[in-house]
C-alpha cells in the first residue's frame, strides 16, 4: 500500500514538534515495514528531505524564520502538491489544523482526515475578530470528508463527528521496562506554547506555594516564559531544560515525583501517557481530552486556567507519598494497554479498509 500523508509538524519543527507529529512518525515507522509511505511537511529553518527505509519526509513551503509565513507557505504548496499528483497514493491522509487545511477530498483518491483537537473559542481568544476564519474552519471542514479519525472520544464529541474512528496515541512499550525513581520536582515535557499549553497558569501556581518544578521542551514562547519565571521571583525553584532526547526525556520524567499538564487543549496528551508508563501520577487540567487519567486512577484534575487550585493539587499530591505510588502503580498498569505496536496495527486496519472502500 502506498500511503500519502499530510501533516505541517514534523518531531523536528522548532515552532511546535508536538504531539501530531510523535504519533505520525511512531506509526508510519512501522508500517514502512510493509508499506510505502510519503509525509509532508511545512518547511523551517535547516529542513531537509530524508528517507527512512520505505519512510520518506518531504518539507514544502518556506525556510524562513517566520512560523506564521512557514505555515501560510505550507498551506498554498501542499495544495499544489495535493493537485499535482507527483506522488502516487492509494489513500491520502491530512492531518487537520484549521490554520492549513489542504482540500485533499479534491483529489480522485480514498482520503482520510484525522483530527486532534478542537479549539473553539480559544481561537478568538487568541487572534480576536482576526481568529473567526479559523473558528468557522474549524466547526465545517470536517464535515466535508467521509472517512474521519479522532484520536480520542473527547475530541470526537467535541467535533461531533459520530461516524469518526477512534484511534488513540501510544507509547513505545520499552517505556514499561524504566525503574521509577523519587525526585524532588515536579516534571513539564511538551512544547513551549504558553496559552496551548497553560504554562502561564502553572508559573502562577508555582508562586503559591514552595514546589520544585522542571520544565523540558522547545517551542516559540521559550523566552517569554522565561521572562514569566523571572518576573514572578521563582526562577530558583523552576528549570527549563531544553530539548530532551528520547533517553534522556524518559530518565527525567521518571525521577519526577509526579507529572503535569495544565493545557488548555489538547488531543489526547502523549506525554500523559509517557509518564503513566513510567509509573508516574499526573496532575491534569479538566478537559475532556485529559480525563481519561483521572477516569482511570492515575490522575488529579484541576479546574483550567485556576492557577490556585492547580497549586492546591499540586501540594496535595506530593505531600501523600503513599497516594502517589498507589496512582503510579495505576498509570502503569493503564500504559500497558497502550503501545505504538498496537496503535499501529489498528491504523494499518484503518487504512486498508478505507482502501477497499474506495473513493471518499
Amino acid at each position: 500500500m502506498k500511503i500519502l500523508h499530510f501533516i505541517y509538524d514534523h518531531i523536528s519543527n522548532p515552532w511546535v514538534g508536538g504531539g501530531g507529529a510523535v504519533r505520525t512518525y511512531e506509526i508510519y515507522r512501522r508500517l514502512s515495514k510493509k508499506h510505502h509511505i510519503t509525509v509532508v511537511c511545512g518547511k523551517y529553518p535547516g529542513a531537509k528531505d530524508y528517507t527512512e527505509g520505505s519512510l520518506e519526509f518531504h518539507f514544502i513551503g518556506t525556510d524562513k524564520n517566520n512560523y506564521a509565513l512557514s505555515t501560510f507557505c505550507y498551506t498554498i504548496k501542499a495544495f499544489a502538491f495535493l493537485l499535482g499528483g507527483k506522488v502516487k497514493a492509494d489513500v491520502i491522509v491530512e492531518d487537520f489544523a484549521p490554520y492549513n487545511p489542504i482540500f485533499s477530498f479534491l483529489r480522485n483518491k480514498p482520503v482520510i482526515l484525522q483530527v486532534h483537537h478542537r479549539e473553539g473559542v480559544n481561537l478568538l481568544k487568541r487572534y480576536y475578530l482576526f481568529g473567526l476564519p479559523f473558528l468557522i474552519i474549524e466547526k465545517f471542514y470536517p464535515r466535508l470528508f467521509k472517512n474521519l479519525l479522532c484520536v480520542s472520544e473527547a475530541s470526537k464529541k467535541k467535533f461531533a463527528l459520530n461516524t469518526a474512528t477512534v484511534i488513540p496515541n501510544g507509547i513505545d512499550s520499552s517505556l514499561l521496562e524504566t525503574t521509577p525513581t523519587d525526585g524532588d520536582y515536579i516534571a513539564y515535557v511538551g512544547r513551549l506554547h504558553i496559552h496551548n499549553k497553560g504554562l502561564d497558569t502553572l508559573i502562577e501556581a508555582m508562586t503559591l506555594n514552595n514546589l520544585n518544578l522542571s520544565i523540558a521542551g522547545k517551542g516559540k514562547d521559550e523566552h517569554k516564559l522565561r521572562t514569566l519565571i523571572n518576573n514572578a521571583g521563582i526562577s530558583q525553584r523552576v528549570t527549563l531544560k531544553g530539548y530532551l532526547n528520547d533517553k534522556d526525556k524518559i530518565k527525567f520524567i521518571s525521577g519526577a515525583k509526579c507529572f503535569v499538564l495544565p493545557s488548555r487543549y489538547e488531543g489526547q496528551g502523549i506525554v500523559v501517557l509517557e509518564a503513566a508508563a513510567c509509573g508516574k501520577p499526573v496532575v491534569v487540567s479538566d478537559i475532556p481530552e485529559l480525563s481519561f487519567a483521572v477516569q482511570e486512577g492515575f490522575g488529579i484534575s484541576f479546574k483550567t486556567g485556576d492557577a490556585t487550585d492547580l497549586a492546591e493539587k499540586l501540594t496535595y499530591l506530593i505531600n501523600n507519598e503513599s497516594l502517589t505510588k498507589h496512582m503510579g502503580e495505576k498509570a502503569r498498569q493503564y500504559a500497558k494497554n497502550c503501545t505504538w505496536d498496537s496503535i499501529a496495527e489498528q491504523y494499518e486496519k484503518l487504512l486498508t479498509d478505507v482502501v477497499k472502500a474506495g473513493h471518499g
